[in-house]
């Protein structure tokens, strides 16, 4: 692993921390993406999402918490 997916790695510890571990996000070395497993409940199969970059996780992100009704679930109310 070079020092580019070190940094990554960093960053994508940081998205995690940042989302309070409601998600497990990974740098993939390999795929060249950003990869992050929803850690709260979802439908069957879970929720996955990448992207390349960390903006793009983010959106992704926001979409999947929306389509799943996470800040429901998170806060409470209808």
């Amino acid at each position: 692993m070079d020092g580019d997916d070190e940094e990554r790695r960093r960053v994508a510890a940081h998205i995690e921390w940042q989302k309070q571990d409601m998600w497990l996000v990974l740098w993939g070395c390999y795929t060249r993406r950003y990869w992050a497993f929803a850690r709260w409940p979802v439908p069957a199969g879970g929720a996955v999402v990448s992207a390349p970059d960390p903006d793009t996780l983010y959106a992704e992100m926001r979409r999947v918490e929306r389509e799943h009704g996470f800040l429901r679930w998170r806060y409470g109310g209808g």
